[in-house]
């Protein structure tokens, strides 16, 4: 049989690919342990690699190739993967030994009226050759994790930060493995704080620093990227008074799902580089930082990152946007309308007590007082987005 024959076979197995690689996710649930428990996420994971490494075995038997160097970093990469996740290398190992029968099985009932001696042998050579090549990529690549994890894990931590907030994490299976293999639970949602300063870097020992003060409770992880500090907690975390101490400013954002990170910590970073001076010792919260809707403002201003005005004003105007709070909205148009409580009392024909109280629950439920010229700036602003034509 020659190469016009061998790619007929080659075209009917990959026209099935979805089939082969569940055959072989199904193989090694069944005969590996350790593939046992994989989750659906984990297991979608491993069918892509399947239908990878299938495909390019396919490629070798068809024209007599060998692994290249290009292949062979593939599988390093993937020992490092999965000596980071912790997966045995045994277990892995003999994955690719159940998958490369599977394969040659698949083949075999694809091309049983076509394929010859020549063939078969030639289908071993390529996968006895190929298992080999890459059994020791995979093998140097396990042991560089996991060498490097022994002997580091504050670096591998750094690195795992460092992933999350450039959206690095390649599936929510491989991220799980990461950080139980650093004997971390990362929950699906994080607090980011982000401190930094139009003038000056901030560097790891300024962070670690300031975590030593703010004496952090729960998961925290902590970097510095793109000259700022970011701490990702899980439970509160003041850092208000030492960051104001040395003349920086802190951006937090609570409550973010762990996909969103690296939007998020763009917002913040460019909110402690560009918020005007004078801000973030002023800002709404106890601690002085700036919060969600003073980044997406600053965002606005700056004109980067772009940001959805609705979604600006939403996060200003959050507790006054409840229908029951639709009189303390009103409270508030009225006042930025006029200028003073008292007119603003007179345009809604209300008493001006009670304009005064309604002023006074806006700066309750929204942090934000009307004196400070950033907070009316900011509900200004936001005011101003709601009326416009949807």
């Amino acid at each position: 049989m020659g190469t016009v024959e061998r790619r007929a076979v080659q075209a009917r197995v990959l026209a099935g690919s979805g089939h082969l690689a569940r055959r072989i996710s199904d193989a090694l649930q069944r005969e590996i342990p350790a593939y046992a428990s994989l989750g659906e996420s984990q297991r979608q994971e491993t069918e892509a690699i399947s239908r990878w490494g299938v495909q390019r075995l396919l490629e070798l038997w068809v024209e007599d190739g060998r692994l290249g160097e290009a292949d062979l970093r593939q599988f390093h990469g993937i020992g490092v993967a999965r000596g980071t996740d912790g997966r045995p290398l045994s277990a892995v190992l003999r994955a690719y030994r159940v998958a490369a029968v599977e394969a040659s099985g698949l083949v075999r009932d694809s091309g049983v009226a076509e394929l010859d001696v020549e063939d078969v042998l030639a289908m071993n050579v390529v996968l006895l050759e190929s298992l080999d090549a890459l059994s020791e990529a995979l093998s140097a690549g396990y042991a560089a994790a996991t060498e490097r994890l022994a002997t580091d894990r504050d670096e591998v931590v750094r690195t795992l930060t460092q992933d999350l907030l450039a959206g690095r994490q390649t599936s929510a299976a491989a991220l799980e493995d990461r950080t139980r293999l650093l004997g971390l639970t990362l929950p699906s949602r994080l607090t980011i704080t982000v401190v930094g300063s139009p003038g000056s870097d901030v560097t790891a020992g300024d962070v670690a620093q300031l975590l030593t003060t703010a004496a952090p409770d729960g998961l925290v992880l902590s970097t510095t990227r793109q000259g700022v500090g970011v701490v990702l907690h899980e439970r509160p975390l003041d850092l208000g008074v030492d960051v104001r101490s040395r003349g920086r400013r802190t951006c937090r954002f609570d409550d973010v799902a762990l996909t969103d990170l690296p939007a998020t910590f763009r917002l913040a970073e460019v909110a402690v580089r560009h918020a005007p001076a004078g801000v973030g010792p002023r800002a709404s919260s106890s601690t002085g930082a700036l919060l969600e809707a003073d980044a997406l403002l600053v965002a606005l201003l700056h004109g980067q990152p772009a940001v959805d005005p609705a979604v600006f004003a939403e996060a200003a105007l959050r507790p006054l946007l409840e229908p029951d709070a639709a009189h303390l909205l009103a409270g508030l148009q009225a006042f930025l309308d006029h200028g003073t409580a008292a007119a603003a009392a007179q345009g809604l024909g209300l008493h001006p007590q009670s304009m005064r109280y309604r002023l006074r629950r806006v700066r309750e439920v929204t942090g934000r007082d009307l004196g400070s010229s950033w907070d009316r700036l900011l509900l200004t602003t936001a005011v101003a987005v709601l009326s416009l034509p949807r």
